[in-house]
């Protein structure tokens, strides 16, 4: 985006004035009335035909910059089962089995000081995705790079089963040995994140659900709906 800053040098005491009789009229400051007051010109001395031709170059710059942003964006997919209602999202702060787990540990234990009523509202800027979308995921996480995980947690069954791509398999673990494995890796607020990875990796080893219906390992596992 080409925006531009413009400083202009006023009087105090004329600022401070006007501030006031503003305050006193209406909401707007006098950024406000400044502003206006270049929109006006602006439309007053620049051609329409250029006006039009600016703002579509304004829009398809808008655009590619959000495409980039989009582009940029990484993210974990979550489906979450909790007093039988399905949720299916993503959050790009929550990117990682260990991150996720020590949500669920948090909330579990009543520890998060917005009192979330579900787990799926214990995440932040959640963006709801479509049953299509999730699906096509599961089939294969690799088909968007901007994935980072993909955890399914079903907390009627007390599980929680994990795909992160890079052993391409599902594992799948009792939602009270994931949060033990967040406890240990959180326990001391000096660690590296590395360190706190190995930490939870480590208590999990071990630990995996055998579960008959994900014999395919590239297929999610049965609570998928």
């Amino acid at each position: 985006m080409s925006d531009i800053d413009i400083t202009l040098y006023l009087n105090a005491y004329r600022v401070r004035a006007l501030a006031d009789a503003l305050g006193n009229q209406t909401a707007e400051t006098v950024e406000d009335k400044l502003t206006e007051a270049f929109d006006t010109l602006y439309q007053e001395y620049v051609p329409d035909e250029q006006r039009a031709s600016i703002e579509a170059r304004i829009e398809r710059e808008n655009a590619a910059e959000q495409a980039r942003l989009e582009a940029a964006r990484r993210f974990a997919v979550y489906h979450i089962r909790e007093n039988g209602e399905d949720q299916h999202f993503t959050s790009d702060y929550f990117l990682s089995p260990m991150q996720a787990a020590y949500r669920y540990r948090l909330y579990e234990r009543g520890e998060l000081s917005a009192d979330p009523k579900t787990f799926a509202d214990a995440f932040i800027e959640t963006n709801p995705i479509s049953l299509e979308y999730f699906g096509k995921v599961c089939a294969d996480i690799h088909a968007d790079n901007r994935v980072t995980a993909l955890l399914e947690f079903d907390l009627d069954e007390g599980r929680v089963s994990v795909y992160d791509g890079t052993d391409n398999e599902w594992q799948t673990y009792s939602l009270h040995d994931f949060s033990v494995a967040a406890y240990k890796a959180f326990r001391s607020d000096y660690r590296s994140e590395e360190c706190r990875r190995e930490i939870f990796n480590s208590s999990l080893a071990g630990k995996e659900v055998d579960l008959s219906e994900t014999d395919d390992e590239t297929e999610a596992p049965a609570m998928q709906m």
